[in-house]
């Protein structure tokens, strides 16, 4: 091999690897901007921090629900199967609530995206398409650990929940978003719910995501409430 090819690999990979690494960084700045300070609520973006996570959900996916504007489908909203409308809950024990989609017909998981394949890299290809995907191969090695560093866990692809427990005198008690179609309270929970003191009002909103988007037509979706107490 010539002096040539090699010097101009050597000069083309990192300068690959530059560009690339500054579209992930400005993608990355914008996206945190979407998120705003949740730490506090003097924030742009919604507090979150009291919202229980369950079944593999993420604040992206939370975040992109809140944002969406609500689609009144009643057939894919949520009902309740327990608690029973105006049931007073023994105290004693947290129960399991469940609810279910009330439309017949259900959303199906997105199928991931196919790989993108290199032209070079189809079989059959000649040196200069392996070399190409070879090329890619480095760059992608290079910028590999920046990526995974700016990971925020698995995306959800399928449904997920928002369920927000509230009372007369105090909106969102209690706010869990989960991917399953039940909750049991633990300890903590549980304890905040029998303390208030007041009938509660459970409801869910939910939508259909792929990588924590939610899919054109996907909702948000809100569900029927349900209202009940906690004996003391």
């Amino acid at each position: 091999m010539s002096r040539a090819p090699i010097l101009q690999r050597a000069l083309l990979v990192p300068a690959l690897a530059a560009l690339v690494s500054a579209a992930m960084y400005a993608g990355a700045c914008g996206h945190d901007h979407d998120h705003g300070d949740t730490s506090s609520g003097t924030s742009s973006g919604p507090n979150l921090d009291d919202v229980i996570y369950e079944g593999g959900a993420t604040d992206e996916a939370l975040l992109a629900l809140l944002a969406a504007a609500p689609k009144d489908e009643p057939s894919q909203g949520t009902v309740f199967d327990a608690p029973a409308e105006g049931a007073t809950l023994a105290g004693d024990a947290a129960p399991e609530l469940t609810f279910r989609v009330a439309g017949a017909a259900q959303w199906m998981a997105p199928r991931a995206a196919p790989a993108l394949r290199f032209a070079g890299a189809a079989p059959g290809a000649g040196d200069s398409g392996a070399a190409g995907a070879s090329l890619w191969a480095e760059v992608g090695a290079l910028l590999g650990p920046v990526r995974a560093a700016r990971a925020h866990g698995t995306p959800i692809n399928g449904r997920a929940y928002f369920l927000v427990f509230s009372t007369a005198e105090r909106e969102g008690l209690l706010r869990v978003f989960t991917t399953k179609l039940s909750y049991t309270p633990d300890a903590a929970a549980w304890e905040k719910l029998r303390a208030a003191g007041a009938p509660i009002t459970a409801s869910v909103i939910n939508a259909v995501f792929e990588n924590n988007r939610i899919v054109q037509g996907g909702g948000p979706f809100p569900g029927e409430p349900v209202s009940f107490s906690v004996a003391p």
